[in-house]
């Protein structure tokens, strides 16, 4: 018995094209997939900011103590007031980690892709240009003296918030500008502000920049 023998046919022109189609659909979609990722997270993290200020100005009131936040680019941390050195101090929940508020009160570090600003502020008592802005001389040595909790020992500059909540509920005006970073350029932005007399607003800025 004969059998006989198929030939193999290899692809079509279009086959192929179908194919690189399907492609370049697939590589678009999960490019727009990682964007609105960007977007959600950048989002989230606008709100959860947002949300701070005023659980720490509500902590304030009913501690009857004074908090702040100290804000530098990519990170900030809620500090507390100390009567007995008369000076702010980082929260410290080592000895404590179940402690209400203590995982929203630790340093908070933001993704690479987002960048904080404080574009206003009503400076505390005692406080310089040099210690409550992101740019000029010395801003990474204050930062570090930040973070290790030496400020103001041996010469050091003290920690002091942007943001402050008083025992007595009133709050010191502070208004943040919240980035969300493409390629080096600012893609999507919110301004974040606080005060005793408007309380908390949130602005989502134009997607255009």
């Amino acid at each position: 018995m004969r059998i006989a023998a198929h030939r193999q046919r290899g692809f079509t022109l279009i086959e192929l094209l179908v194919v690189m189609v399907i492609i370049a659909s697939l590589a678009g979609m999960a490019t727009l997939s990682l964007r609105n990722t960007d977007g959600r997270n950048w989002t989230g993290e606008v709100q959860r900011l947002a949300n701070l200020l005023q659980l720490v100005a509500d902590r304030a009131l009913i501690d009857k103590a004074h908090y702040g936040v100290v804000f530098e680019e990519s990170r900030y941390q809620v500090v507390r007031y100390d009567s007995g050195s008369m000076k702010w101090q980082e929260m410290d929940f080592s000895g404590q980690p179940a402690a209400a508020n203590a995982r929203r009160f630790t340093a908070h570090e933001l993704p690479p892709i987002m960048r904080l600003e404080v574009l206003s502020q009503t400076e505390l008592p005692g406080a310089n240009s040099d210690q409550n802005s992101f740019g000029g001389s010395g801003r990474g040595d204050e930062r570090d003296r930040a973070r290790s909790g030496t400020a103001g020992k041996g010469g050091d500059k003290e920690i002091l918030p942007q943001f402050a909540a008083l025992s007595s509920g009133e709050v010191l005006p502070v208004e943040i500008g919240f980035f969300l970073m493409k390629n080096g350029d600012i893609a999507r932005a919110a301004i974040i502000s606080y005060s005793s007399l408007y309380g908390m607003q949130l602005e989502w800025q134009s997607d255009e920049y």
